[in-house]
């Protein structure tokens, strides 16, 4: 995955903000993700994002992961791709 396909992922899970989206991984791991904080720690090429914390909900779990990790965006809506990066 290069930079911008990183950051195009981070933009569509913001523009997707209180929508349901599934988010898959690399090591299989499938998250429910209602909305997003993002950032950058020093040196990093990609954001690290944190799941499911504003506003905070009971019995719903929260996640880290960074968005060089991401395989996969899913509407469980339709069951349709959302977004697949492109360099797999």
């Amino acid at each position: 995955m290069n930079i911008a396909e990183g950051n195009l992922i981070v933009k569509m899970l913001e523009k997707r903000c209180g929508q349901l989206t599934l988010v898959h991984l690399e090591n299989g791991e499938l998250l429910n993700v209602n909305d997003i904080a993002w950032g950058y720690d020093m040196g990093d090429d990609f954001a690290h994002i944190t799941t499911n914390i504003s506003p905070p909900q009971e019995g719903v779990e929260v996640n880290f992961f960074y968005v060089n990790e991401v395989s996969k965006l899913l509407d469980p809506g339709t069951g349709k791709t959302i977004h697949e990066p492109e360099s797999q």
